[in-house]
């Protein structure tokens, strides 16, 4: 490595790990104002949630990472054109090979960095998150749960909670038993229900049970109120959460599993398994062409244009990923596509700065 790669790396890499940190800090910002601030001022222990925060960090690491390295290199290679330094460098024989080589090296090396992180770190912290989940909500029912979604427990019931009140009350209850393809094999509903964390239980009141078989009712009783372990809740909805979490080896075991139509939610998630990390060369490559097009046309790019073309990715990256999961758009055109403009973008750029 040269002395210019040197000075364009030491340029660089102070900027890409301020706005990384700036953006986990505003992602657990926006998690602490939400759903825990809440749980903090019920009284679950500012410990939990300092875990459940730690381990939440390794799946921000993904989208941020990239992002960040778009942020630090639009900011760095800006600034390089506006003070002249560009011009230095090239009158000095430094050409734009290798004014680009050193930034799209560090991209490839953090596609690296987020792809690994993706398949060997986010899965295991993940599921650590699911039984930090699980404590919080034990602690704290309403802070978690969601009103009108199903919920699962040790047992393989679910559960599905219609309405949430303060102090751990609820309102119509249902848990179902999970039978054949048939039907499930038990039913439970309740008109109320209030959790007793200290004990472990949800005390649920005017009960109707309900047992099945090749769904024909066989035993229907009634009851004031009945007692129900939550020992082994889950806060989360019986589907994954995202997809792209799974392991690779997972993701594709169950894309076979469905034979020769898997859904569009797996299918989409093994694109972006690759397609993410991969943003980040493509933002080098952006960057790159960005710097020396501004260069050879004196346009200034700002703090906030670098700050809106991030934005950009983000907005099409959440937008693309939904309508590729519900199948709107082909799973690769819903993968692809936010890496892909900013690729083609790159593209266009030095085509346009070499004709100048």
């Amino acid at each position: 490595m040269n002395r210019f790669s040197r000075y364009l790396l030491r340029e660089v890499l102070p900027l890409l790990v301020a706005a990384f940190v700036a953006l986990l800090l505003l992602l657990m910002l926006a998690a602490l104002l939400g759903v825990l601030a809440d749980a903090l001022a019920r009284g679950v222990p500012p410990g939990l949630v300092a875990r459940y925060m730690l381990l939440k960090l390794p799946a921000a690491v993904g989208p941020g990472l990239p992002l960040a390295l778009l942020f630090a290199a639009l900011v760095a290679l800006t600034r390089l054109g506006q003070d002249g330094e560009v011009k230095a460098a090239l009158l000095l024989g430094v050409g734009p090979r290798r004014f680009a080589a050193p930034v799209l090296a560090l991209g490839l090396a953090v596609s690296v960095v987020a792809f690994l992180n993706n398949e060997l770190v986010v899965p295991r912290s993940e599921r650590a998150a699911g039984e930090v989940e699980r404590d919080i909500l034990l602690l704290s029912p309403e802070t978690v749960l969601v009103e009108g979604t199903f919920f699962t427990d040790a047992l393989g019931r679910s559960i599905l909670i219609g309405a949430i009140r303060p102090g751990g009350r609820f309102r119509d209850v249902a848990v179902i038993t999970p039978g054949t393809s048939r039907g499930p094999r038990e039913l439970i509903r309740a008109a109320a229900g209030t959790a007793r964390p200290e004990e472990g239980v949800w005390l649920l009141e005017d009960i109707r049970f309900q047992a099945l078989r090749e769904s024909s009712l066989t035993l229907d009783i009634a009851a004031a109120e009945a007692v129900l372990p939550v020992r082994g809740l889950t806060a989360r909805s019986s589907a994954v959460g995202d997809l792209v979490y799974l392991p690779l080896g997972e993701l594709a075991a169950r894309i076979r599993g469905a034979g020769a139509s898997p859904a569009p939610a797996e299918r989409t998630a093994l694109q972006r398994k690759f397609a993410e990390p991969l943003a980040a060369t493509a933002f080098a490559l952006f960057a790159v062409a960005l710097g020396l097009y501004t260069f050879r046309s004196g346009t200034n790019v700002g703090f906030v244009a670098a700050l809106l073309l991030t934005f950009v990715y983000y907005a099409t990256w959440s937008v693309t990923k939904l309508l590729g999961a519900q199948g709107t758009v082909p799973p690769w055109l819903a993968a692809w596509t936010p890496v892909a403009l900013y690729a083609l973008g790159g593209v266009v750029l030095l085509a346009l700065a070499r004709r100048r």
